[in-house]
C-alpha cells in the first residue's frame, strides 16, 4: 500500500538516482534516513489545430421537425447530429443508400463516398448525410427514399416488357 502512495518518487544518493528499495521504505518504527525526492515532468501539450465549424439546420419532412446543429468539417453531418442528440433517417452509414438523402437549399457539402447517388443528382443538390462533410452553413430537407431512388433508377427498372429468360433484352 505504501509503495503505491510513492510510485512517483526516486532514492537519490550520491552516485545515481534510483527506485527506492524496500528495506529503504519507511516504516511506522523506523525512519527513513535517505533523501527521497518527488518530481514532476511537465510533457509539452499537443495542439491539432480545430476544425472550423458550420451551422447545419434540416428540416425533416418525416417528423415536422426542424434541427440545427453545429458540424465540425472533419465530421460526417450524421454523425455529428447524432452526438448532439439529433434522430436523423440513415440505414447503411456508407454511402450505399439514400436512406440519409436531403435535398440541399443552400450551401455546400464535400461526399466524396456517395455511391448512392449519381453525379447528375450531386449537380441538382441532393447529399447523403452519412457521408457528407460540411464545407459551408447549410439548409436542408429530407427527401422520402423511394422519391430519390426513383430519380436516379426509375429510368432503368420498370422499362419494357417483362418477359421470362435470360437475358433480359431490352425492345
Amino acid at each position: 500500500m505504501f509503495r503505491e502512495s510513492i510510485a512517483g518518487a526516486l532514492a537519490c544518493d550520491s552516485r545515481n538516482v534510483r527506485e527506492p528499495t524496500r528495506n529503504e521504505y519507511p516504516s511506522r518504527n523506523r525512519p527513513l534516513n535517505l533523501d527521497v525526492s518527488v518530481f514532476t515532468v511537465t510533457l509539452p501539450k499537443l495542439t491539432y489545430p480545430m476544425a472550423r465549424t458550420h451551422t447545419v439546420t434540416v428540416h425533416d419532412r418525416q417528423t415536422g421537425r426542424i434541427y440545427t446543429v453545429e458540424v465540425p468539417e472533419d465530421r460526417y453531418i450524421l454523425q455529428a447530429a447524432e452526438s448532439q442528440g439529433v434522430e436523423l433517417p440513415f440505414a447503411c452509414r456508407n454511402g450505399a443508400c439514400t436512406t440519409c438523402a436531403v435535398r440541399l437549399l443552400e450551401g455546400e457539402v464535400e461526399q466524396p463516398e456517395a455511391m448512392g447517388l449519381s453525379p447528375d443528382l450531386r449537380e441538382r443538390g441532393y447529399a447523403l448525410l452519412c457521408v457528407s462533410y460540411p464545407r459551408s452553413n447549410i439548409q436542408a430537407e429530407t427527401q422520402d427514399e423511394d422519391e430519390v431512388y426513383e430519380l436516379q433508377f426509375g429510368r432503368y427498372f420498370g422499362k419494357g416488357k417483362v418477359r421470362r429468360g435470360l437475358p433480359l433484352d431490352e425492345d
